[in-house]
């Protein structure tokens, strides 16, 4: 089974149907919704899911800031061995993560949705945003056995360990968590899988994400794992 974290500030119009989405997976076990200082009526809407579902949705408010800071605290609430994150933002269909699960489950490995591989519906996507992907998805390939794929998609399934065990000043400068994650992965050994997702164009509100800041603060950690890999190396030859 499965732990869901759904994280999200100022989805109030995306909520109900991703969560009536999630639902649908029967594998899928809790929903955490981490609530991340909203102006919108996202915490409301979210109290009200859990109290039509009880046994099945809880809420926690974010005490800090940043996605990433909501994943880890609803991280820390999950029962599940393998820990599920679906963005509020509704971007990624049902069928393609009932994808990532079906795999996540059969293979016990971490898996990332890969949307450069898969369909982009038009204006889904800054061009900025898909050439970022790319070029971080180059830089990474060292790290991920050579492979090029896409690092950044918000829907990725992760073991609770990989959660436990990232690096305090990995996870202290990334904004959205998705470095850390694989950093965490590798540097335990898990191998990270990789499939074609669909990704839609939000109907609701705007993107949390500062594309330009965080793109400068996910450069930083790239440079950063690649001293602590080839830092790894070293020692092992030595």
């Amino acid at each position: 089974m499965i732990s869901c974290i759904v994280p999200a500030k100022n989805e109030a119009g995306h909520l109900r149907h991703v969560i009536g989405e999630i639902k649908q997976i029967k594998e899928i076990s809790e929903i955490i919704i981490v609530e991340g200082g909203s102006h919108d009526n996202t915490l409301f809407e979210a109290r009200n899911l859990a109290v039509e579902n009880p046994r099945l949705i809880k809420v926690a408010v974010q005490n800090g800031e940043g996605k990433f800071n909501a994943v880890r605290l609803g991280a820390e609430l999950c029962r599940e061995s393998l820990i599920l994150i679906w963005d509020a933002d509704g971007t990624v269909p049902l069928e393609s993560t009932q994808s990532i699960v079906t795999i996540a489950l059969s293979s016990g490995s971490p898996v990332i949705g890969n949307r450069l591989k898969g369909q982009i519906e038009k204006g889904a996507m800054f061009k900025a945003n898909y050439l970022g992907n790319w070029f971080f998805a180059i830089l990474w390939a060292p790290l991920m056995k050579g492979r090029v794929v896409d690092l950044l998609c918000g829907t990725k399934i992760f073991t609770k360990s990989v959660y436990l065990s990232i690096p305090e000043k990995i996870a202290d400068r990334d904004p959205y968590g998705d470095f850390s994650l694989l950093i965490s992965a590798r540097i335990l050994g898990e191998d990270v899988l990789s499939i074609p997702v669909t990704y839609e164009k939000r109907k609701y509100g705007e993107t949390n994400i500062h594309r330009w800041t965080g793109g400068l603060k996910l450069l930083w950690i790239t440079i950063l794992a690649h001293l602590i890999f080839l830092k790894a190396k070293l020692n092992s030859h030595g």
